[in-house]
């Protein structure tokens, strides 16, 4: 039912009133009222206008059923108005003091509540609403605000409060029992969830800065909760074709020119968590959150943070924390029971993990400034750390399929130590540490290769400037190394 489109005939007739002999008139009433034959109860219009003078107040009043309640509270200026019942024991009230202001209340249900109030030199607000126990409040202070809400189903609540300038709200649902709560006390903010089928769903948004942006455009599912709180400016959080049951999104942005897009939202059980509290900030979803069961935790505290997540599949564990400046985190998990993790606290760190398959573990975490670590494994059962918790180390860890039953574990504390691992086999197991500066773990043409069965590898380098050149590619290999001095160089090469 397209309830605008059925007043049309209504208002037409009181624009004409209005302005019929006279090209700008003042407070012009008219009030239709019908409670039906063998109604017990009426209806109740209340109606009080005010002027300056040379401008026109309008108020429309239609009521169809019983004990419906409309007030209609106009001051000066331009200020319209509108209440439009089909039910019983609905209550408006709109209230518009000053300037030019447009409210309108379109209800066809029983027992709804629309509250309007509106200051300042140019707001809109309008209400619509289908079905029955549906509450809609919109409050707007500053000037040229404008708030939308349509509710379509039983019991939804949603509530706007704007008090700058040029703020935006709109609120969409067609379900039962949805909730969506906006508070925007800055200029030129924007909040939205609308294009929503489904029931128990729940969005708030508080935005306090200028020119943020949060909002859901597109859900379909039952029970999820979104919740967005920016306080500095131009911050945007956006979420796009949400579609499942049970989500958790939670994001916080406190700097300025934060950013977080996901498209789109899909699976059940998923959990997220956003906490980005410096200046331009970056998380991005490329493929969207899709899979069931994934719970991703991502806090960025400096500025010029990225963070790139793209999942698809089941179990997934994602988590990456980022203190400093200008970190760069990119993961990308697809299969089953994945759970990988990244923290850098420096500066200009730089941390990739790639997992395809089943039952992997990734973990990297880097303390210092400008440290590499880079993971892409292609198989199944993985176990990979690479701890560097001093400035410009670097890990390089990768394969070109045929991995299987892999353990990895790199640690290196001091400066500019280096790890190259090429691996490309099952059942390789390599432990790596190095405590000093400048240590090195390569092969014969620059970087340190595995390939074959059964190999296991430790080498330990707690001095400076060690240097390991080691190559296996048989079956069966073990290799084991330790240099704890300055300077020290090992060659290991099988077949």
């Amino acid at each position: 039912m397209n309830l605008i489109k059925s007043r049309k005939h209504l208002l037409g007739m009181t624009v004409a009133l209005c302005f019929a002999g006279s090209v700008m008139a003042e407070n012009e009433t008219l009030i239709i009222q019908s409670s039906g034959a063998g109604a017990l109860e009426g209806n109740t219009a209340e109606v009080t206008q005010t002027n300056t003078g040379g401008t026109a107040n309008l108020a429309v009043i239609e009521q169809v059923g019983e004990l419906n309640f409309s007030s209609l509270l106009q001051n000066g200026l331009w200020l319209e108005g509108y209440s439009y019942n089909t039910g019983n024991n609905n209550s408006v009230r709109l209230e518009q003091y000053a300037d030019w202001h447009i409210a309108s209340s379109d209800i066809f249900g029983d027992d709804n509540i629309v509250t309007i109030t509106q200051d300042g030199f140019y707001n809109i607000a309008e209400v619509i609403i289908e079905g029955n126990t549906n509450d809609g409040v919109v409050l707007q202070a500053g000037d040229q605000n404008e708030a939308y809400i349509t509710l379509v189903g039983d019991m939804n609540i949603a509530e706007i409060e704007q008090s700058g300038n040029f703020n935006w709200a709109n609120a969409g649902f067609t379900g039962n029992d949805n909730m969506f709560f906006s508070i925007q006390e800055g200029n030129d903010n924007q909040a939205g969830m609308f294009d929503l089928f489904g029931n128990n769903n729940e969005f708030e948004a508080e935005q306090f800065g200028d020119a943020n942006v949060g909002g859901v455009v597109g859900l379909t599912g039952d029970e999820n909760q979104i919740y967005v709180q920016q306080d500095g400016t131009a911050n945007v959080f956006i979420a796009t074709g949400v579609d499942g049951n049970r989500n958790f999104v939670d994001v916080k942005q406190d700097g300025v020119d934060n950013v977080f897009l996901v498209e789109p939202l899909a699976g059940d059980d998923n959990m997220v968590l956003i906490d980005q509290t410096g200046d331009s900030n970056l998380v991005e979803a490329p493929i969207g959150l899709v899979g069931n069961d994934n719970l991703i935790d991502m806090r960025q505290d400096g500025s010029l943070n990225y963070a790139l997540i793209a999942t698809d599949g089941d179990g997934h564990n994602l988590t990456v924390y980022q203190d400093g400046n200008d970190n760069t985190a990119e993961m990308l998990l697809a299969g089953d029971s994945n759970d990988a993790t990244i923290y850098s606290f420096g500066n200009e760190n730089l941390a990739s993990i790639g997992l395809f398959g089943s039952n992997n573990v990734a973990e990297i975490m880097q303390n210092g400034d400008e440290n590499t670590a880079v993971i892409d494994v292609v198989g199944d059962d993985n176990d990979i750390a690479v701890d560097q918790n001093g400035n410009m180390n670097e890990t390089l860890i990768t394969s070109d399929v045929a991995v299987v039953l892999n353990t990895l574990d790199i640690e290196q504390s001091g400066e500019l130590n280096l790890v190259d691992i090429l691996i490309e086999g099952s059942g390789n197991v390599a432990d790596i540490l190095q405590q000093g500066n400048g240590n090195w773990v390569a092969g014969n043409n620059g970087y340190f290769a595995l390939s074959g069965d059964n190999g296991t590898v430790t080498i330990s380098q707690i001095g400076n400037d060690n240097l390991v050149l080691g190559e296996q590619y048989g079956n069966g290999n073990i290799m084991n190394i330790v240099q704890e001095g300055d300077f020290n160089t090992a060659t290991v090469t099988q077949n």
